[in-house]
This record gives C-alpha cells, structure tokens and sequence, in this order.
C-alpha cells in the first residue's frame, strides 16, 4: 500500500521524472556500478568517521574531509576537484537526500527480495552541509 501511494502522488512522481531525465542525458556521468560502489562506500565511511569523530559539517575540521571526497569523486567522474564541481556535487546530493525517494528504493527492494543496503539520507545530509560552506 504504501509503494502504491507514494508513486501515486505527483509531486513524487514528478521528483523520479526528474532524476531519470537526467541520468538518461549523462548527468551525472555514467560510472561502472563497482567503482560506484566503491566511491559511495568511501563515501559513507568518511563522513560517519568524521561523524563519530564529533566533526560539524560548518566546521573547518571538515573541510580535509570534503576535500577528499572531492578529489574521489572527481577522479571517478573526471572532473577537476574545483568550486564548480563541488556545487555539482552538493546539488546531486541535495536532491538525492529525499527521504521519499530513499522509502520507495526501500520498499522496491522489500517488494522485490533484494538485498536492502544501509541508507545515505545521513550521509547526504552532512555532505551537503560540508560541501556549501
């Protein structure tokens, strides 16, 4: 039921509209699903260290860690690690923290018997924050 009420609603709709737009005209770059797999676990681990290390995304401690990430994804993607990039990349991230968007993977996956992954909504969150100052 409540897969059914979420691809029911339009706002929603029109948010998934969206992103297969963009990822159907290359936005972000197409990347092999290892090496992004690899490059979100990187991810994920960097920011609840910096997490578990008591790091404020507005803080000047998390700026060794934003760079880093920076510079991973930009290798991955093949983009200069500049301040255009990581405005990019805080959108991309900003709108990939929905909490909607994450409940419907979930439900998908549950639907579907496969294997759920833990979920990015914090991870989001921080890098986001970190990435615009």
């Amino acid at each position: 039921m409540e897969l059914a009420e979420l691809v029911g609603d339009d706002g929603f709709r029109g948010r998934m509209r969206r992103a297969a737009l963009r990822q159907a005209a290359g936005q972000p770059p197409a990347i092999e699903s290892e090496v992004g797999e690899e490059l979100t676990a990187f991810a994920r681990q960097q920011v609840a260290d910096a997490v578990e290390s008591g790091i404020d995304p507005l803080s000047d401690r998390a700026a060794p860690v934003v760079d880093d990430l920076v510079r991973g994804f930009g290798t991955v993607l093949a983009r200069m690690p500049d301040k255009e990039f990581r405005d990019r990349l805080a959108t991309r991230f900003e709108e990939a923290h929905d909490p909607a968007v994450d409940r419907y993977w979930r439900l998908v996956w549950i639907v579907n018997s496969w294997q759920a992954v833990p979920g990015l909504i914090p991870v989001y969150s921080w890098l986001v924050q970190a990435l615009r100052v």
